[in-house]
C-alpha cells in the first residue's frame, strides 16, 4: 500500500488516497485563518493552524489532541526529538509531543514577523504565504 498523502489549507487537513485522489480523512483544525503549518512522522501529524495546535495519527486519521498556540498567524514548525517547536510573529512555543505547553519566548521588543528555527541538520524556513 502507498503512503497516504497529507494536504493542509485554510485550517484543514486531509489524508488523500495518492492513487486515487479519494479523501480518507479530514479535520477542521481552525476556520480563523487560511494559513496551515505540517510536520509529518510515520507515526504523526502535527499540524499548525492559525491559533491551534494538533496532533492527528498517521495514517489512520485519529485527532489526538489540539491545543490554542499563544500567537496567532502562520507558524513555522520544527520537530527535534521530543519537542515540537511553533514559532509565529517573532515568538517561539516549545510543546511536548502530548501538546503540553513546555516554554515560551516572546522575544520582546525585538518586533514582530516571520521566524527560522534550526538546530543542526535540521532547519524550517518561515513562510509568509498565507
Amino acid at each position: 500500500m502507498s503512503n497516504l498523502l497529507v494536504s493542509a489549507f485554510s485550517g484543514h487537513v486531509f489524508g488523500v488516497d495518492p492513487g486515487s485522489g479519494e479523501v480518507r480523512w479530514e479535520h477542521e483544525l481552525d476556520m480563523a485563518g487560511n494559513a496551515t503549518a505540517v510536520v509529518l512522522t510515520r507515526d504523526a501529524v502535527f499540524a499548525a493552524t492559525f491559533s491551534m495546535l494538533s496532533m492527528i495519527r498517521y495514517p489512520s486519521g485519529e485527532l489526538v489532541w489540539s491545543v490554542p498556540t499563544s500567537a496567532s498567524g502562520r507558524a513555522t514548525l520544527l520537530l527535534d526529538d521530543d519537542r515540537l517547536f511553533v514559532a509565529k510573529r517573532g515568538e517561539i512555543e516549545a510543546f511536548a509531543l502530548d501538546g503540553k505547553t513546555l516554554w515560551r519566548n516572546r522575544f520582546k521588543g525585538k518586533g514582530l514577523g516571520s521566524v527560522v528555527l534550526g538546530v543542526p541538520g535540521n532547519v524550517a524556513q518561515a513562510d509568509d504565504a498565507g
